[in-house]
């Protein structure tokens, strides 16, 4: 099960890059291989200011980037509100960037962030954009992140034994279907497998059989948690 190039997702695994850069005033926060930064440009919009979005290479030079005024922050907003702001859109983009389009793909996504900023409302139409735009490898590792931040990884990989389960006995390991199909003799060490496998794989599993544009709203549904990543999950 685990050599199905389908259900192969890598584990959740924190760069050692990560972190806040700029200043307190214009913090930016780098995640991954995705930098969210802000700027005060007052000659280009007096009112508000201005974010950068840099996506590196793996040598940490600017690859692609995406800038524009960002009309969701008045200059008057704090600096806590800033900081937040920062380190959610990066986490929100640590994934998305596609490696052969860069942000070009994701362009509609990140410019709907800028104009209308980062509440649970808005960070879920950004992740339904996402979800239909990114590979499911991509949908994945977002879907496994916030697993981790809501429920920490071992809670996490709790949950996803009975949702995966049910999953597999609904589609017999095929695609999913509301009329369940006869499960398969070896559905037991079938399904031991994708649990042995990690919560990556638990994942990777429940995004392909259901599909990427569904997966974020049905893990919403089964856990009671909102699957963007939240400021409140960041120590800003």
């Amino acid at each position: 099960m685990r050599d199905d190039p389908a259900l192969r997702a890598t584990a959740l695994r924190r760069s050692t890059t990560d972190g806040w850069l700029g200043t307190l005033e214009l913090p930016g926060y780098r995640a991954g291989k995705v930098v969210a930064k802000l700027d005060d440009l007052p000659a280009v919009d007096p009112h508000h200011l201005y974010l950068d979005l840099l996506l590196l290479d793996t040598r940490g030079r600017i690859q692609d980037h995406h800038s524009g005024p960002c009309l969701a922050l008045l200059r008057q907003r704090s600096l806590d509100d800033r900081s937040r702001y920062v380190r959610v859109v990066a986490e929100l983009f640590r994934h998305a960037p596609d490696d052969e389009r860069g942000l070009s793909a994701i362009g509609q996504a990140l410019s709907f962030i800028r104009e209308c900023g980062v509440g649970t409302d808005r960070l879920m139409v950004v992740a339904d954009l996402l979800d239909r735009i990114c590979s499911e490898q991509a949908v994945t590792a977002s879907l496994q992140q916030v697993l981790e931040l809501s429920l920490g990884e071992e809670e996490a990989r709790r949950t996803m034994r009975e949702l995966v389960g049910n999953v597999a006995r609904s589609s017999g390991f095929g695609d999913f279907d509301p009329h369940p199909p006869t499960v398969p003799d070896d559905f037991d060490s079938r399904l031991q497998d994708l649990h042995e496998g990690g919560l990556a794989v638990q994942v990777s599993f429940l995004v392909h059989t259901i599909g990427k544009t569904r997966a974020r709203h049905f893990l919403r549904q089964a856990t009671d948690f909102v699957m963007v990543p939240k400021p409140d999950m960041f120590d800003v």
